[in-house]
């Protein structure tokens, strides 16, 4: 075979797009426990390179999540996915290191997500809340033990990046607000309950930060814990769902490649926002450096 063919290696638990060159091995893995099938990865990816199979829902439960699939004839391994998944299911290594051929060549940046601990806060009569309440199970915390195994200390929370999907349900979680979390994606969630059809519930079993929830029958929304990803959208058969994403927080970058994906993944209008804004700043830049 060709040297720098991309091949394709699929498993039950992941998907493996290999290029090996001269002195670089890319290699791009989909890591199928953590994929939602909701799309982002293919809406942004500028050779179609990515298509979705359908969920498949038997008696108003998810009995198959969409699946990602990845054309090894049209993908050039760039990374775009990688950057903008929001469940960490895409990974991207060169020479089996982390890296993104998109951000390293800053035609593509990187998306602003945080999640930071202020460890002295942390009390022993917290119960663990933030473990507890974390979906991802992204959080361990370490702690010290009496001789009768009572905490007494919280030592460390440990933080797991590839698991952590920044849904702030360990924030509220967190009885000394000791936990703060910035979400790349900014949006809004809508459901119209009228549509939804009986004891459905497909969309809470996508939902992979729980923000969907069957409560007396009905599905409630908790919009603070939404990642926008719109797998619940996907998945809903009577588009009884909405998912709108208003904004992504990410570093700096002047790139038509991010001005393309930024208006498929939020809106024309949110685009154009973003473009008059780094006008205006550039405005002000020369302003200042000729005054």
């Amino acid at each position: 075979m060709k040297r720098g063919t991309i091949i394709k290696q699929e498993t039950e638990d992941s998907l493996i797009l290999e290029r090996k060159l001269m002195t670089q091995h890319y290699l791009l893995s989909l890591i199928r426990k953590y994929c939602t099938g909701c799309g982002i990865c293919a809406d942004a990816c500028p050779k179609e390179a990515i298509n979705l199979t359908k969920a498949v829902i038997k008696d108003g439960k998810l009995s198959q999540k969409p699946t990602v699939d990845l054309n090894a004839d049209k993908c050039n391994l760039c990374g775009i996915c990688a950057v903008i998944c929001p469940t960490n299911a895409f990974q991207m290594t060169i020479n089996k290191e982390p890296k993104i051929p998109v951000v390293e060549t800053q035609s593509f940046p990187t998306l602003i997500k945080k999640i930071q601990v202020a460890i002295e806060k942390c009390t022993p009569t917290c119960k663990l809340a933030c473990q507890e309440a974390c979906p991802c199970d992204a959080l361990e915390v370490i702690v010290q033990k009496n001789e009768t195994e009572e905490i007494t200390k919280i030592l460390e929370v440990k933080i797991n990046l590839e698991k952590c999907i920044y849904c702030k349900r360990c924030e509220p979680a967190c009885p000394e607000a000791a936990i703060t979390v910035t979400k790349p994606y900014l949006g809004a969630i809508w459901l119209n309950t009228a549509l939804c059809p009986k004891e459905c519930q497909a969309c809470v079993d996508i939902c992979p930060s729980q923000a969907l929830k069957v409560e007396n029958g009905k599905i409630a929304v908790y919009d603070e814990f939404c990642i926008y990803c719109g797998a619940c959208q996907k998945v809903c058969p009577k588009e009884a769902i909405m998912i709108q994403r208003s904004g992504i927080l990410h570093t700096e970058v002047k790139s038509g490649a991010w001005i393309t994906a930024l208006e498929k993944l939020t809106s024309p209008e949110t685009m154009v926002k973003e473009i008059e804004a780094k006008s205006r700043y550039k405005l002000r830049k020369i302003v200042k450096e000729i005054s």
